[in-house]
């Protein structure tokens, strides 16, 4: 069991900060496209870029273009499509040639499921969504048709978050972001934190903590993660009282 946030000791000269963006920085909404970021919220990450030295990233699930116009006008670096797509600052690790091929294979059979079904269709470079919020109970029918075509397609993995459901590249994930993230200069010798919400952080909680780093999940349900606040207000805190310290 995660055990409560206020028992993580970490001195910002030590350690990186790696952020999943719905759900963590900024509030799930019924319209992805409505996502914003408080201003609180964005002036925390400001300062916190300034006292790390830069060792702060944001890996979302989102693509890259779509996540730059959540956060700006802050100039985050960005690791997006669950692994796949590295920003400018960084050299991303080469991806499969084949995954291309694989997601087409992928996306008609999806495509015609979410008309059929009347769900919105998100496809992003490494991944495709099938969002269901605002047809809840379109849910079991579109997780049980991802995970069809994932068993159908090699290459590909089935992905189930908060009311949506996706298709990604198998071999690509927040976890193995965060490992080749953690050579970087602006992570040397520092001690990996990641923060999420969701399925989808499972896998950066766990190439944290084997890196010898935390894990910390914002919100209930089953996790690997280390330690855990209630939602995303409590988390603020918790980053606005360790801001203050300034060490």
């Amino acid at each position: 069991m995660p055990s409560d946030l206020e028992n993580l000791e970490i001195e910002l000269s030590s350690h990186g900060f790696f952020f999943d963006l719905d759900g963590t920085l900024a509030p799930i909404t019924d319209d992805p496209s409505a996502v914003t970021i408080s201003e609180g919220m964005r002036q925390s990450l400001s300062t916190l870029i300034n006292l790390t030295n830069g060792a702060v990233v944001v890996l979302t699930g989102r693509g890259l273009n779509d996540a730059a116009k959540i956060l700006g006008p802050l100039d985050l670096p960005v690791v997006g499509s669950h692994g796949l797509e590295y920003d400018h600052r960084f050299d991303g690790p080469d991806g499969d040639p084949k995954s291309s091929g694989q997601l087409r294979q992928a996306l008609s059979v999806l495509e015609t499921f979410a008309a059929e079904a009347r769900l919105k269709l998100e496809h992003k470079p490494g991944s495709i969504a099938i969002h269901y919020r605002h047809a809840p109970e379109q849910g079991e029918i579109a997780r049980q048709t991802v995970e069809n075509v994932a068993n159908q397609v090699p290459g590909l993995r089935a992905i189930h978050g908060k009311m949506v459901s996706e298709i990604a590249i198998a071999s690509v994930n927040k976890g193995t972001a965060l490992a080749y993230l953690m050579h970087r200069p602006e992570f040397a010798d520092r001690i990996p934190i990641m923060i999420g919400d969701d399925v989808t952080d499972e896998d950066g909680f766990e190439a944290a903590q084997r890196l010898g780093g935390s894990g910390i999940k914002i919100g209930a349900g089953p996790t690997q993660a280390m330690y855990r606040a209630q939602n995303i207000g409590s988390f603020h805190q918790w980053l606005t009282h360790l801001l203050a310290k300034g060490k």
